[in-house]
């Protein structure tokens, strides 16, 4: 059986006497795209943030792509190849679509922050820039100020940053979050892209795009994976109906 890309096993995680983390093992193999769902407090920002190096587990093991990455910081991690977008965007609102992703290029080739007016004026940036909007369907909207673009679309724009180090995995926590339904279609579309390209975790409330989207799902509830299957057997499964998605069918 081939390794899995991202292997965590017993995370644990106390904030006080609340109990946020609790033998959180999980598996996703190359090329997948995994999703993580559970109701509010389930604990899914607690596990992400402890993937992406933000939290660090107070027990527990991850590893990624054949190395420990436990305890290293996240910047480290992003240098092992994982990137994340968050929960609430995170755009340079007063630069263009293009500079943005020219600044994140340029972070992730090592470059200082302080050099902001070079990633604007770098032609060296500018095609790998292009391309980068191109990948996320937004040349059209490339010498636009991010602060002009509508939510749905610096949401796109965050997925092209995120990708601008081009990633081995790629986690992406509510990517649909505060989206009409054309932006969650065009968000779903991008996603589906992207399959096959790069390793995803999807943290996602939109059970729609869930289900159109996930290789396999895992559920989590009061900080503990109950069930992990495809999309079918997550569906089938009782103990997933009683705890979350029999509250989202009413």
């Amino acid at each position: 059986m081939t390794r899995p890309l991202l292997e965590v096993s017993g995370l644990q995680k106390r904030f006080g006497a609340v109990e946020a983390c609790r033998n959180f093992s999980l598996q996703i193999a190359e090329g997948e795209i995994h999703a993580l769902i559970g109701p509010n407090g389930a604990g899914k920002t607690t596990a992400i943030k402890q993937l992406s190096g933000e939290i660090l587990p107070d027990a527990g093991r991850i590893q990624f792509a054949g190395q420990e990455i436990t305890h290293l910081p996240a910047h480290e991690r992003a240098l092992c190849g994982l990137a994340r977008s968050f929960q609430i965007t995170s755009v340079f609102e007063r630069m263009t679509s293009e500079e943005n992703i020219a600044l994140a290029i340029q972070a992730h080739q090592g470059h200082s922050f302080h050099f902001w007016r070079n990633a604007r004026n770098d032609k060296r940036l500018r095609s790998p820039a292009r391309a980068g909007l191109e990948r996320i369907g937004l040349l059209e909207r490339s010498q636009v100020l991010a602060a002009n673009l509508s939510h749905g679309e610096k949401r796109q724009l965050e997925v092209g940053m995120a990708l601008a180090g081009d990633p081995k995995l790629l986690l992406l926590d509510e990517p649909m979050a505060g989206m009409g339904p054309g932006g969650t279609v065009k968000m779903t579309e991008l996603i589906r892209t992207l399959k096959g390209q790069v390793t995803i975790l999807l943290v996602e409330h939109d059970m729609k795009a869930v289900f159109a989207l996930a290789d396999r799902i895992t559920v989590l509830l009061y900080g503990t994976p109950i069930a992990t299957g495809t999309p079918d057997e997550i569906s089938a499964n009782a103990e997933v109906r009683r705890a979350y998605l029999g509250e989202e069918t009413g």
